[in-house]
């Protein structure tokens, strides 16, 4: 079965953020402003790829879909920091509507096969657990019997943290929400070209069966200064609480987040 993730890195595009713009002009000198852009490639670095390395299953595609007119200074640095992912491919489309393009994204990368194929999608600030991959693929051939009777089927795993990260290293709260944008994923039958970026996340369970998962540690969500679901109204405030050693410990095992890499990546000067 292929595992297809998919993550947008300041695609360019028409909808798909909470905060709106007049134009895309204006959503792109947002979106490729250099304070924004440096604390989105910080995060990427110290938070969302260590979680894509960390993997314990690791066959799986990551796609990070960005706007064909990403600023080159940027993307080399994107670039450099995924050289040594094998998992990771970057891919560049043009301006369009945001749901449509990463759709047409993952079909793009699909691997025709009679199997099923798992996909799920992760933002550029957020981590999945280590065991992700693992789980979900174990999902799938548990449920087996139940590929012939529904097109697609949801799998939410609904337990972790939400975090903010900076030179002093990461803040956590307990974090558990059900059908949000991570750790979720879809087994979606050979024949159908549905994906999961046709549907919002948090309405899946509206739309298809869905199997969900409580006891283990699986999501970090990202709650940092450009963080798009915190703009437009401030978003709910968390008793955010620094990890001490113990939990260090846990969050290297459990995300691959190594919180003095995280302190040194955000320490570093500017780009």
């Amino acid at each position: 079965m292929q595992v297809l993730g998919l993550c947008r890195f300041s695609y360019l595009g028409h909808g798909g953020f909470k905060v709106e713009h007049d134009s895309l002009e204006h959503r792109r000198a947002f979106l490729y402003g250099s304070q924004r852009m440096d604390e989105r490639l910080r995060l990427f670095e110290a938070i969302t790829l260590p979680s894509i390395v960390g993997q314990t299953d690791p066959d799986f595609t990551f796609l990070v879909v960005i706007g064909e007119d990403f600023p080159k200074k940027y993307r080399d640095e994107l670039s450099r920091l995924v050289a040594d992912i094998p998992q990771v491919r970057i891919v560049g489309y043009p301006p369009g509507r945001h749901r449509t393009v990463m759709a047409t994204a993952m079909r793009d990368a699909r691997v025709p096969s009679e199997e099923p194929w798992l996909q799920f999608r992760l933002d550029d600030d957020d981590a999945m657990g280590c065991r992700f991959v693992e789980k979900f693929r174990e999902t799938a051939l548990d449920v087996k019997p139940m590929w012939s009777k529904h097109r697609r089927i949801a799998v939410d795993f609904n337990k972790g943290y939400v975090f903010t990260a900076g030179k002093q290293g990461v803040a956590v709260h307990p974090y558990k929400y059900q059908y949000s944008a991570i750790a979720l994923g879809m087994i979606v039958q050979p024949e159908s070209n549905d994906t999961i970026m046709n549907h919002g996340h948090h309405k899946l369970w509206s739309e298809m069966p869905t199997i969900t998962f409580t006891e283990d540690d699986m999501m970090m969500r990202g709650h940092n200064e450009y963080n798009d679901s915190r703009m437009k109204t401030g978003g709910k405030r968390f008793d955010y609480k620094p990890l001490d050693v113990e939990q260090e410990a846990y969050f290297k095992k459990t995300f691959n987040i190594d919180n003095a890499k995280v302190r040194e990546v955000f320490s570093r000067p500017a780009l």
